[in-house]
């Protein structure tokens, strides 16, 4: 046979069996396996979305539990936090006190404090006088933890007391004419420790003035003011010359007293 003859056979029977076969088959295999990539991806996705969700949630639940607990704690260091302030002292000489801002926190509606003002003016000659009419509800006045009778401010608590008082003198040609024109304007702040006993002038303020009773308009002013160590049962009163120049006014005229610290002995 000649070897044309070989080669024509072999056309003939259209090549190798296996070329023939792999032309037919390949298709149908890679879209099976891209279909099957394809459910694997989603089972895959599927099931990490499932596991995510099973641990994320126990932790969402007891979330508003943790926030309480959170707050708790923050609420129980505050609280440390505020009684280790509670417990500071201060030295004052020979003396410890307590914090007085915390002190006055604590005891903010029983604090002692009163200021008064004049009340009905007072008739007189130039002698000093006990001023024994003052508005303590009236107005601008106002008490709080201390007593009031008849010009007389008790205190009710031991401790170290602020003590003020201001006095306006005026006069003008619509008032009744001074009997002299050198006036001697006094005020006194006093103490009175025991009923019976002498007071004593705690403070001390005024002047020698000369008025012309042709003038206008006549005015002095005087004011005063100290820290004293009160006791209960003690009272602080006001003493004036010339009682019936007083400008009865509640911004020109008052006194009054509170507390700034206990006292420890």
């Amino acid at each position: 046979m000649s070897p044309s003859g070989y080669l024509r056979g072999a056309a003939e029977l259209g090549g190798p069996p296996e070329i023939r076969d792999r032309g037919q088959t390949f298709p149908r295999s890679v879209f099976l396996a891209l279909l099957l990539l394809a459910l694997l991806q989603v089972g895959c996705t599927l099931g990490l979305f499932f596991y995510v969700k099973a641990q994320v949630e126990p932790f969402a639940k007891a979330d508003g539990n943790v926030c309480e607990g959170t707050q708790l704690a923050i609420n129980r260091a505050v609280e440390k936090a505020v009684q280790g302030l509670s417990q500071k002292q201060f030295h004052i000489g020979n003396e410890i006190m307590p914090d007085p801002v915390l002190s006055r926190i604590h005891n903010h509606e029983t604090w002692p404090a009163a200021h008064l003002t004049l009340g009905n003016s007072t008739s007189g000659d130039s002698t000093i006088v006990h001023l024994r009419s003052w508005n303590h509800k009236e107005g601008w006045g106002n008490i709080q933890n201390m007593s009031y009778n008849n010009g007389t401010l008790k205190v009710l608590q031991d401790g170290f007391y602020f003590v003020y008082a201001n006095i306006c003198f005026r006069h003008h040609k619509g008032a009744p004419k001074t009997t002299q024109s050198n006036l001697q304007l006094m005020l006194y702040v006093c103490k009175l420790k025991k009923s019976g006993q002498s007071p004593e002038n705690l403070l001390k303020g005024g002047s020698t003035t000369v008025w012309s009773t042709n003038s206008t308009f006549n005015l002095y002013s005087v004011y005063q003011g100290g820290i004293f160590k009160l006791l209960a049962g003690e009272e602080i009163f006001i003493k004036a010359s010339n009682p019936a120049l007083l400008d009865p006014a509640q911004e020109a005229t008052y006194f009054g007293a509170f507390k700034i610290l206990d006292i420890h002995l």
